[in-house]
């Protein structure tokens, strides 16, 4: 009879939800004060009126989504009268799919037609908010995604001002940045900041201890006793402290566990996590690529080829700019557009010369041959490489 391959009942998880991405913690640790605020901007909308709009700013991985989302399930559990939506906008980045998305919440069905006006959709939104006596609290999740294009200012728009031509409607927004060089005042039009006036809360990175406590609470929950050892422990910390990201960190563990019990091991070795890791970041980048426009990735594939050049030496943005619109057609304003997303996907690293102007160094933070393996896709037969 052949080996039953995916029936094996040797298992080293006790509990693998805990390692999923979309797990909520019942104690979100190192967050209370941010909980207890994000709580008192949205307390209000429990009362019937409007909440507080909010910015939650932090660096990727630093609790925000999840601080979000356990507020919201509460929410859930407490009333009907309040409905919550959260829009992931790395995926979701025009006015027409963020306005679709919240129809589809309150009717639980598609929009009957796509590519209609929007008010198509802001009229039946705001008379079933109306109908229901229900306060809306939308949230942006990763909203720096619709800084380009003025979207974020296209989507704030018709939602805090839906009030104005349908009187009753109570909506809050609530907003997840993830970068610092997101900045309101150069994004959205006076007319609009001057009704949104946000609350803004402040998600500091998680220190090397807290990091380690926090896989300590996942690992305890979640293994069963004795396979991540306190040494495999530091050395997954190490490993999330360098990629600045919690999430990554929960993958890695998660990952290495895997591959421990893959290959018959009933406990995590350091092969399992060094294996694990290179898997982790290819998948994380790999998934960061796959978002980008079309012109983003011919960008980020040229900043590849540039940094494997050596002679080439820093790449300064100006210099990058003069080469770049050598093989593309592309204005000055576009480009830095461009380099700016690529820098809030984390891909690159944009340091301030020590010049007048805008003059900044270009770094890549991957290998630019994965990179422009990356890139290689084929659009109306040509290929993104240079």
């Amino acid at each position: 009879m052949p080996q039953k391959l995916l029936l094996a009942s040797q298992t080293l998880f006790k509990d693998p939800e805990i390692f999923e991405s979309d797990y909520i913690p019942n104690t979100i640790n190192y967050r209370d004060m941010q909980l207890r605020q994000l709580a008192g901007t949205i307390l209000p909308a429990l009362r019937g009126v409007c909440p507080i709009n909010t910015i939650l700013r932090g660096p990727p991985g630093a609790g925000k989504t999840t601080s979000v989302l356990r507020i919201f399930t509460e929410i859930e559990e407490t009333t009907r009268k309040v409905v919550t939506v959260l829009i992931n906008c790395q995926n979701v980045q025009t006015e027409f799919r963020i306005f679709a998305k919240i129809f589809e919440e309150l009717f639980r069905q598609q929009p009957p037609f796509s590519g209609i006006p929007i008010q198509r959709l802001t009229d039946p939104i705001a008379k079933e908010l109306i109908r229901r006596k229900a306060v809306l609290i939308v949230c942006l999740d990763d909203a720096n995604y619709l800084g380009h294009n003025h979207q974020l200012d296209k989507v704030l728009r018709p939602l805090l001002r839906m009030h104005e031509s349908n009187p009753g409607v109570r909506i809050g927004v609530i907003t997840t940045i993830s970068t610092l060089d997101f900045h309101r005042p150069a994004i959205l039009d006076p007319a609009v900041e001057s009704i949104y006036q946000p609350e803004e809360i402040i998600f500091p990175p998680y220190v090397e201890e807290e990091i380690q406590r926090i896989l300590h609470g996942r690992i305890t929950a979640g293994l069963c006793k004795g396979v991540v050892t306190p040494d495999i422990l530091n050395l997954i910390t190490t490993l999330t402290m360098e990629s600045g990201d919690l999430r990554i960190g929960i993958n890695l563990l998660k990952r290495s566990v895997i591959h421990a019990e893959r290959i018959g091991q009933t406990k995590v070795q350091e092969e399992d996590v060094r294996h694990a890791f290179r898997s982790t970041q290819e998948a994380h980048v790999s998934h960061l690529v796959d978002s980008l426009t079309t012109d983003n990735r011919r960008l980020l594939s040229y900043i590849a080829k540039m940094s494997q050049e050596d002679a080439t030496g820093p790449i300064i943005s100006g210099n990058l700019y003069d080469s770049y619109k050598k093989n593309t057609t592309i204005c000055y304003t576009a480009f830095y557009n461009h380099l700016n997303k690529l820098a809030s996907f984390r891909l690159i690293d944009l340091t301030q010369r020590n010049t007048k102007g805008n003059t900044r160094e270009v770094v890549l933070r991957c290998d630019p041959a994965e990179i422009m393996e990356m890139c290689r896709t084929e659009i109306g037969g040509e290929i993104l490489s240079f």
